[in-house]
């Protein structure tokens, strides 16, 4: 999807990043029309009230939606228009697509830390747990194989976002250290539960494996929570599950 394909009064949200790091909460905006092919012209009063107290080099992380994908670009604040919180905004980026669709969720509840993980350790193929106080620690909303949602009220910040390593246990054998790139976050979460609405996705391009451990371990949870899943397993695995009963 590009900007010419946006809806008059679609909502987005708009939070002020340095670095590739947020460092201010997020705010919501409504998209009036389309300037040019990289200009538009949003209402936001956070953004028209704040204009002059911008950071110097700050860019916008501006994001929309549907029932299908998320879409992510980033801008800069050009000009205040007159009247009514109208802010003119320079697309920077390319509008970046990713769906919500990919992968089912379940609502898992466990605990989950999550530290800023340098952008060059990302790719590594083992990771260990950081020497360091956590930058976020809470308990997760769901999980799947593709990726962990965390609702709080904890505003996570650090040098290395986009990118994090996550750690949590499924059970005393499934523990699991994943880099994870976030591809999500919101002050208007879906529950009231928490202010903010964190979603990470696992990056599992050098420990592959770990992605079929994490499935089965999901799997093997859901079993205890709700027996009935015993049947998505194979028949030797379902016997196993049944004794457990």
């Amino acid at each position: 999807m590009d900007l010419t394909n946006i809806a008059r009064g679609t909502k987005l949200k708009v939070y002020e990043e340095l670095q590739q790091r947020a460092i201010s909460d997020e705010y919501e905006a409504v998209f009036r029309y389309q300037e040019s092919d990289r200009l538009l012209v949003l209402q936001c009063a956070w953004l028209y009230e704040n204009f002059d107290k911008l950071s110097l080099g700050a860019k916008l992380n501006i994001s929309y939606g549907d029932e299908v994908n998320t879409y992510v670009f980033i801008g800069a604040a050009k000009e205040k228009l007159r009247g009514n919180g109208l802010v003119m905004i320079e697309q920077l980026t390319d509008v970046e697509t990713t769906s919500r669709r990919l992968f089912n969720r379940d609502e898992l509840r466990v605990n989950v830390s999550v530290y800023g993980l340098q952008d060059a350790k990302n790719t590594e193929a083992i990771f260990d747990k950081l020497d360091v106080a956590p930058d976020l620690k809470d308990v997760s909303f769901d999980i799947s194989s593709g990726g962990v949602c965390i609702v709080t009220n904890t505003l996570l910040s650090s040098k290395y976002d986009p990118y994090y390593l996550v750690v949590f246990n499924l059970s005393e054998k499934d523990r699991f250290i994943l880099p994870t790139r976030l591809v999500r976050r919101s002050n208007y979460p879906r529950t009231k539960i928490g202010r903010y609405d964190y979603g990470f996705q696992f990056i599992f391009d050098k420990i592959p494996e770990e992605k079929s451990r994490l499935t089965r371990a999901i799997l093997n949870k859901k079993i205890l929570l709700r027996p009935e899943y015993s049947d998505w397993l194979p028949d030797s695995s379902a016997q196993k599950a049944k004794k457990r009963r």
